[in-house]
């Protein structure tokens, strides 16, 4: 399979059509400060464990703080058969477009 990317825009998209999970791979104490709505924490020291007991069959969307680490983790998960985006620009570019009063 392979890894799709995403626009911060894009993710309301796939939360409200309740296809995807939506997946932080930040640390536990970044999550606490803001996460998009939505998200589950999986830092990615934890990433293994957690794809390891997850349905290939789902969608996840991984975002991390500028999108690169999500882009990594997402093309090694995607080689490996799971269904994955990352988001471009990561929480930064999701950030971003509240601040310029997008509505996500």
């Amino acid at each position: 399979m392979e890894l799709c990317i995403i626009g911060a825009k894009d993710i309301s998209v796939y939360v409200r059509k309740r296809e995807a999970i939506l997946v932080d791979l930040r640390n536990e104490d970044d999550y606490r400060d803001f996460h998009i709505r939505g998200a589950i924490s999986v830092p990615a020291k934890h990433l293994s464990c957690f794809m390891k007991r997850s349905d290939k069959n789902r969608l996840y969307i991984f975002y991390c703080q500028h999108g690169s680490q999500s882009i990594q983790e997402g093309r090694i998960y995607a080689r490996r058969g799971y269904r994955i985006c990352s988001v471009a620009g990561g929480i930064e570019g999701y950030v971003r477009l509240l601040q310029n009063g997008r509505n996500l």
